[in-house]
């Protein structure tokens, strides 16, 4: 496999003499942890866990449960089984398997109440441990809309699909307008048909051939469509039954799948590490080339050169200086314009819409005792703003990221084009060819947002509220409901500057760790170079034999290097 290849020629780099270990270890990184975002989708009651089980060949996620909230539930390889919760403040816990769906289900966590960002389950599962990460969303056309809409969402980030259908159901209107809606993935959606053995032979084939006719109505093109039975495929995994495995038609999905993780997503991530790779693996060549020249370079000639390399790096000192500047008023603006403008227009609308929500739910329950009515006010209030930015988060979360990541590639496509100059400036200066590499840089944000709500009135609050309670109910009524939509007024407020620090916060650390790590590169490559030519100073200042013995180790590497390159090109090449 190219992947397995990549990560041999990336081991064999860490060997060679010169070469920027940061920089490999950057790459190696992302190579090892290089995962694969397969996303099952689906309407309600399509049987998606059963899918997932017979994919790692084990019951890990019940059958049968009720719609699932916002929450993505993920699967990924790890040596022992375990479930963990990981919360919006960051806090990771681990909890017992058969709570999960205490988590993401409406039932166990209603609209999400208890603040939790995403479920995680590892499983020894061999077919996990490719790299495959599987992501469970909440069934389409749920009864609750914030499911829905959590699931285009994260369609944009799946490198490929699972859409679930059953031989039981014919395709749904929820359904075909979902499709109607994401034509623009149609390459990475794998269309399968559950529940095969519930119907004969002739009546599979009518059944595909119709899902396969709407299907393709809905994407605007052909559609291949996989009749399988994850039941079936499960039984026979956990038996050992070819029979069954054959029977259930599930390999001639997996194998398709396979293809396309291991071969088409696949090239193109082993492509841009290739690249990665190449450029450093190039720089190196130079610098190992540009140590040789200087063995047989007169002493004074290499002198002048270093001077003339020195009058470059104050030159160089000034674009770092600018690239910093740019980069933390870019970044600046994203945060103060950008983010804070959508924060406030959604403050202001979340609050006239809470108001009006807030006098219709006040009418439905007025009828309680003046405490009791005062409570549930309160708590609605809390519940409907929390739901609120919670799926503001949601949505607003891209964009940042997507808008950040541009910064990125610009920013780093500067870095990158000084890193060349010096190599082309020295290239001249030296009279050895170089020839540059592009290379692309993803850097991400993470967030660190978490909910502050005030649990502990003041004792301010507290009078006012036993006074209330103390007034004749037709006058503390309507205090109360004024004190709620009060309440309303500053807890939007409080967690809108929540969301603003947690953005910003996360744009500045973001952006000082990717500042740190493209200066980085600049400082490395004019130490390096000149580490190469001050060395050949050193070695052609004593004897011959030394002499030779150095051009001997610089010439023995170069090769490695020109082998390493061989090996790259075609990676490259592959996507």
């Amino acid at each position: 496999m190219r992947l397995h290849a990549l990560q041999r020629c990336l081991s064999d780099a860490g060997t060679l003499p010169g070469i920027s270990l940061a920089e490999l270890h950057a790459l190696s990184e992302r190579a090892d942890s290089s995962a694969f975002n397969l996303v099952v989708v689906g309407e309600f009651k399509r049987d998606k866990s059963s899918v997932l089980n017979a994919l790692i060949s084990t019951d890990v996620l019940p059958v049968g449960v009720v719609p699932l909230t916002a929450i993505a539930t993920i699967l990924e390889y790890g040596e022992l089984a375990a479930v963990h919760a990981e919360f919006q403040g960051g806090l990771v816990q681990q909890v017992p398997q058969e709570t999960l769906w205490d988590y993401v289900t409406e039932k166990g966590n209603p609209a999400n109440a208890k603040g939790v960002r995403e479920m995680r389950i590892t499983w020894p599962s061999p077919w996990l441990k490719s790299g495959v990460l599987l992501v469970d969303t909440p069934g389409i056309g749920s009864v609750y809309r914030h499911n829905t809409n959590f699931t285009y969402r994260i369609l944009l980030k799946a490198d490929a699909v699972l859409f679930l259908l059953s031989v039981d159901q014919p395709v749904g209107q929820t359904e075909y307008d979902f499709l109607k809606e994401v034509r623009e993935y149609a390459g990475r959606i794998f269309f399968l048909l559950n529940k095969t053995d519930l119907l004969s032979e002739a009546d599979l084939t009518k059944s595909t051939d119709f899902a396969s006719r709407v299907l393709a109505e809905a994407m605007g093109e052909p559609v291949t469509v996989f009749p399988v039975s994850a039941r079936l495929a499960l039984e026979g995994r956990k038996a050992g039954s070819e029979a069954l495995l054959a029977q259930s038609r599930f390999p001639a999905f997996t194998e398709a799948l396979e293809h396309f993780l291991m071969e088409d997503k696949g090239n193109v991530l082993v492509a841009s590490l290739s690249k990665g790779l190449l450029r450093l693996v190039s720089q190196t060549r130079f610098n190992a080339e540009l140590a040789l020249s200087s063995l047989s370079m007169p002493v004074e000639e290499l002198r002048r050169k270093v001077e003339a390399f020195e009058k470059k790096r104050t030159e160089v000192a000034q674009e770092k200086h600018d690239f910093t500047v740019l980069l933390e008023a870019d970044v600046k603006r994203l945060a103060n314009q950008d983010v804070t403008a959508d924060v406030e227009a959604f403050k202001a609308k979340l609050t006239l819409d809470i108001e009006s929500k807030l006098k219709a739910h006040f009418e439905a329950v007025r009828h309680l005792p003046s405490g009791e009515l005062h409570e549930d006010l309160q708590r609605y209030v809390v519940d409907e703003v929390r739901a609120a930015w919670d799926g503001f988060r949601r949505d607003e979360d891209e964009k940042p990221d997507t808008v950040f990541q541009a910064l990125c590639e610009r920013f780093s496509g500067k870095i990158h084009a000084t890193v060349d100059e010096l190599y082309h400036f020295s290239s001249e200066l030296f009279s050895i060819p170089f020839e540059a590499v592009s290379a692309e840089v993803a850097w991400n944000a993470k967030s660190g947002f978490y909910y502050k709500f005030w649990e502990t009135p003041g004792s301010l609050t507290i009078m006012t509220t036993s006074l209330l309670h103390t007034l004749p109910k037709f006058i503390g009524d309507a205090l109360i409901l004024k004190s709620a939509q009060n309440y309303d007024r500053k807890l939007t407020d409080t967690q809108a500057g929540r969301v603003r620090y947690d953005f910003a916060q996360r744009l500045d650390k973001s952006m000082r760790d990717f500042k740190v790590a493209m200066l980085e590169r600049i400082e490395t490559t004019q130490a390096s170079i000149e580490a190469a030519v001050k060395k050949g100073m050193a070695t052609g200042a004593r004897d011959a034999a030394q002499t030779d013995e150095h051009a001997r180790d610089l010439t023995a590497g170069l090769a490695r290097l020109q082998s390493l390159s061989a090996q790259l090109q075609p990676l490259v090449a592959a996507a």
